[in-house]
């Protein structure tokens, strides 16, 4: 059996991204109702994200691992589980193959999960987000939070304001 997905952006979807690299734990947007919603619609929830930083040795995985899993925590807490996460440590200038848009990652979550990327949605908040979308062969959606309002002339296949608007696309 195949499952459907959504891939989630960190930085600028679930948490504010304003601060960083020195981004609060706790600091969640307001998503946890578009995240249940997703859930109950049967989609895993998958996050991947560029975390430049690690490479800039502005953070450490260390550090980077305890905020992704705070996050996972905050979330567990309002009954949304996470079902996986990856990110990519790089800067643009190490020529990578795994920083988004590239799809590196995408294709090994979906293969460790079975993911029909057909069916399945990539949500972020900048132009490498929905790119990597567009490239992974999922649909696209831009949200107005964190850095999305500025690239509204990005060709995603929608555009809403925040995560909990979710259930007016799917």
């Amino acid at each position: 059996m195949e499952n459907k997905a959504v891939f989630l952006d960190k930085d600028g979807v679930l948490v504010d991204n304003s601060a960083y690299p020195q981004i609060p734990e706790d600091n969640l947007l307001n998503v946890f109702n578009g995240l249940k919603y997703l859930q109950e619609k049967g989609y895993k929830l998958i996050i991947i994200s560029n975390q430049p930083w690690i490479s800039k040795k502005l953070r450490s995985i260390e550090q980077t691992e305890k905020i992704f899993k705070s996050i996972m925590n905050k979330l567990g807490e309002k009954g949304i589980f996470i079902d996986d996460y990856t990110y990519c440590p790089h800067q643009t200038s190490d020529k990578c193959g795994c920083k988004k848009p590239k799809i590196k990652l995408g294709l090994e979550m979906a293969s460790k999960h079975r993911i029909n990327l057909k069916h399945s949605f990539v949500i972020g908040d900048m132009e490498a987000d929905i790119n990597f979308g567009k490239n992974l062969g999922a649909k696209t959606i831009l949200v107005k939070t964190g850095r999305g309002k500025d690239f509204l002339d990005i060709e995603a296949d929608y555009i809403i304001e925040n995560l909990n608007e979710i259930n007016k696309i799917i």
